[in-house]
C-alpha cells in the first residue's frame, strides 16, 4: 500500500465516475442510448407522416390500411352516374336496333350464355377496342340470358304498342311505347352491367325512356311482322 493512501483513496476518481454512469444506465434500460435512439426515430417517423398529411401525400401506413380494406372488400363499385347510365342505354338502343332483324330469332331462342355470345360477338367491335357500353352486354351473356328468360322480359309487344312506338310524333306516349319494345328492354336492363344488377339497371332506365326514334331497320321489321304501312305524323 502506498504511503498516505487508504483503500478508499486507491480508486481513481475518473474510473469511479465512469463506472457509476455505466451502472446507472444499466439499471435504467429506458435511458440507454439504444432506447433514446429508438424513441427519436419513432418521433421522426411520426413527424414525417404529419408532414405528408399536410402536403397531401398519403403516409405509407395509411396506404397499407386502404389497400388492406380493398382486399377485404372486393367487388365492383355499385354506383353508376345517371348520365353515364342513360348514355350507355342510348348507345345500346341504337346498336341493337341497327342489327335487330338478323339477331332477333337466334338471340331470343338462345339457351346458354355461349349461344348468346355467339349471336352478339360477330356484330360487336373487336374486344381490344370495344367500348364499355358494348362490353356491358357482349361480355356478360349470362346476365343477358337471365333477363331474357325472366318474367320481366316481354318478347312480343302488342300491335297497339308497336303502332304507338313507330309513330313519327315525339310524344311521351310514343316514347313510353317504344320503351316496351324488346330492343329497349334489353338496353335498359344491360346498360348498368356489371356495376349494377340487370334488375336495378332495368328499373332505373325504364323511368326515363330513351328519346331515340325507333331505327329504320327495327321499324321495318315490326311493320312487316304486323302488316303495317308507312305511318304519317
Amino acid at each position: 500500500m502506498t504511503h498516505g493512501r487508504n483503500p478508499k483513496t486507491r480508486i481513481n476518481p475518473r474510473s469511479k465516475k465512469s463506472r457509476s454512469l455505466l451502472t446507472r444506465t444499466s439499471e435504467g434500460p429506458e435511458n440507454s442510448l439504444e432506447s433514446r435512439v429508438a424513441r427519436l426515430e419513432a418521433r421522426i417517423e411520426q413527424m414525417q407522416e404529419e408532414i405528408d398529411c399536410a402536403s397531401g401525400t398519403m403516409p405509407p401506413k395509411m396506404r397499407e390500411a386502404l389497400d388492406s380494406i380493398g382486399k377485404k372488400h372486393p367487388g365492383p363499385d355499385k354506383k353508376v352516374d345517371d348520365t353515364e347510365l342513360e348514355l350507355n342505354r342510348n348507345n345500346l338502343v341504337a346498336w341493337l336496333e341497327e342489327h335487330w332483324p338478323k339477331i332477333v330469332t337466334p338471340l331470343l331462342t338462345a339457351r346458354s350464355p355461349g349461344e348468346v355470345a355467339a349471336v352478339l360477338t360477330p356484330i360487336a367491335t373487336a374486344a381490344d377496342i370495344r367500348p364499355a357500353w358494348q362490353s356491358a352486354i357482349v361480355d356478360h351473356p349470362a346476365e343477358l340470358l337471365e333477363f331474357l328468360q325472366s318474367k320481366k322480359f316481354r318478347r312480343k309487344p302488342p300491335k297497339k304498342t308497336v303502332i304507338d312506338a313507330l309513330h313519327l310524333s315525339h310524344s311521351e306516349q310514343q316514347k313510353r311505347a317504344a320503351n316496351r319494345l324488346p330492343t329497349r328492354q334489353i338496353a335498359n336492363a344491360m346498360a348498368g352491367v356489371p356495376q349494377l344488377k340487370w334488375r336495378t339497371s332495368l328499373d332505373k332506365c325504364s323511368r326515363t325512356p330513351s328519346s331515340f326514334r325507333v331505327s329504320y331497320n327495327t321499324a321495318g321489321y315490326y311493320r312487316t311482322i304486323f302488316g303495317l304501312g308507312e305511318q304519317k305524323p
